[in-house]
């Protein structure tokens, strides 16, 4: 990764968080406060967790001044909430604007709990935006089932908006994104062997995030990998998968062994010139796009679209755990 790369994630992150608050804004305080099962309580307990990762991550890397973990209890509505949110905004940004490329290898080091960790700069720097699009993602269903619904908040929409079809940095490392790669078919195993032991009603089970139910939310994200695939390697689109076609969660889970094996073949056969190279594509339009770019949005989607299905099997008595980039860094460590 590049410190022009690590920018472009953040532009993405608060154009996002932007998005989230703005459909916040739209609830009441008795939907913003009324309890899930998510892991922080409700949406403004959510809302205000991630908004303390970033916080939290960047005076620690930064040598900032950390006064503790922020109380929702703090935030009387989401005005409050955003005009904290504005000012960690503008510290980012001015961290990130010190960086050089050479700093994002740089080791931090921290203790928890009697256990010693190495943090590589640029790895705990993804970690807070792909933590935020998990958040954020919780959130968005929940804002959804109140009426409130933030949109599609993909890495691709915010591309198309901003009309990213360049990279201002030099070649992108092929090893940085692999490992996001890696990080995106982990975390998709978890949650495969946790849907692998829901009921077939449960799977089924019709719900408002977008997907109509968790087989529906599983196909969407093999079908991403597929769609995109094919479009980055021959420039056409192919049929979506359809969640009909898949009886049970080991349907899934066999045409993705499939798909997994596909996607890696592709990857295995680019450089770093081509990751930083500009391709062509048609959608409502024809979209120049950095290859690279495209593949980031594969793994910030599935993020997206693995917190909604957690959430489902969280409820169904099924949690997948954390999910989170550190986690696989740990993990595979």
């Amino acid at each position: 990764m590049k410190a022009e790369d690590i920018k472009l994630y953040y532009e993405y992150n608060e154009w996002a968080n932007k998005r989230i608050l703005d459909a916040a804004e739209r609830a009441s305080l008795e939907q913003l406060t009324a309890p899930n099962e998510y892991g922080w309580g409700d949406i403004r307990g959510a809302l205000v967790h991630t908004l303390d990762a970033e916080y939290g991550w960047f005076s620690f890397l930064f040598g900032r001044k950390d006064e503790g973990i922020l109380d929702p209890k703090n935030f009387a509505d989401i005005a409050a909430l955003r005009e904290r949110w504005d000012r960690q905004s503008e510290i980012t940004r001015g961290c990130l604007d010190t960086l050089n490329d050479e700093d994002l290898l740089r080791i931090h080091k921290s203790e928890r709990d009697g256990a010693a960790y190495n943090w590589i700069l640029w790895q705990v720097l993804v970690h807070v935006v792909n933590h935020g699009t998990q958040h954020r993602a919780e959130c968005a269903a929940l804002l959804t089932s109140f009426g409130h619904s933030p949109g599609d908040m993909d890495m691709s929409l915010f591309f198309n908006e901003r009309d990213i079809n360049s990279s201002e940095s030099d070649k992108t490392n092929r090893e940085d994104i692999m490992l996001l790669l890696r990080y995106n078919d982990w975390a998709n195993d978890k949650i495969l062997d946790c849907a692998a032991r829901v009921s077939s009603a449960q799977l089924g089970a019709a719900n408002d995030f977008g997907w109509g139910s968790l087989r529906g939310a599983l196909v969407h994200l093999m079908d991403a990998e597929y769609v995109w695939r094919n479009l980055l390697n021959t420039g056409e689109h192919v049929e979506w998968l359809q969640p009909e076609d898949f009886a049970d969660v080991a349907a899934i889970r066999a045409r993705w062994v499939t798909e997994r094996a596909e996607f890696w073949r592709y990857f295995d056969g680019l450089s770093d010139e081509n990751l930083s190279s500009v391709i062509s594509y048609e959608g409502d339009e024809t979209r120049h796009r950095v290859l690279w770019h495209c593949l980031a949005h594969v793994v910030n989607h599935g993020t997206q679209h693995r917190a909604e299905c957690a959430a489902l099997l969280t409820g169904f008595g099924h949690s997948p755990g954390n999910l989170d980039f550190t986690v696989f860094l740990l993990d595979k460590s």
